[in-house]
């Protein structure tokens, strides 16, 4: 019965330190300084990116069948179409391009494979804490522009543009004003692992004769 139990006691004390030695990905904003690294080493094609809550589009039709009677009373009718876009936080988005808006830099990111090109990706653009935020969604032929809503569709989670902390920003973001003065946005996040490598060297000591 010894024999067993000790191999898996080994096992899950080795299986211990492999998790301790690898280390664990954390969720951090995403900076300049981290995007700069990446570009340098290894072209932004690698890098999978993230928002920091879940990021809800809805794009309505733009024509509509109506319909007009009259009955004693007036009666309309209207069908109308709403496409619901979801990216979720474990969506992994890819950074097809970078460009300026006003001087910030600009990120080009897409979370469907379908979608190559800049016309199809979200931008987000460098607010001046040095954070990725939200400023433009795709427009989508035969729809009207899109409302845009942070984890939820409730209206006190649409978010719209607006200026984050100063008129003299260069940039308008989407953003949420809360009773209480919080501003919410939407920023891209990335999974970063540390991983801290330590050598042991052991000496034994040999005593005093």
């Amino acid at each position: 019965m010894r024999g067993p139990r000790l191999s898996i006691l080994t096992f899950g004390a080795l299986l211990a330190g492999t998790v301790a030695a690898s280390g664990c990905a954390k969720r951090t904003p995403l900076s300049p300084k981290e995007l700069a690294k990446v570009k340098t080493e290894a072209g932004v094609a690698p890098l999978r990116v993230y928002t920091e809550r879940k990021l809800i589009a809805l794009y309505t039709e733009s024509a509509t069948d109506e319909s007009f009677n009259v009955d004693r009373t007036i009666t309309e009718e209207s069908d109308k179409v709403v496409d619901k876009q979801v990216t979720t936080r474990n969506t992994a988005g890819l950074i097809l391009d970078i460009d300026e808006l006003n001087g910030k830099p600009l990120l080009f990111v897409t979370f469907d494979a379908s979608c190559k090109a800049r016309e199809c990706a979200y931008q987000f653009v460098e607010t001046e804490d040095q954070r990725y935020r939200l400023v433009v969604l795709p427009d989508r032929e035969g729809y009207d522009d899109p409302r845009v809503y942070r984890s939820c569709v409730w209206k006190k989670r649409r978010m719209k543009p607006g200026k984050l902390a100063s008129l003299a920003e260069a940039n308008e973001v989407y953003l949420v004003k809360k009773n209480n003065g919080k501003i919410l946005t939407m920023k891209l996040e990335v999974k970063k692992v540390t991983s801290d490598r330590t050598q042991t060297r052991t000496r034994r000591n040999r005593g005093i004769d």
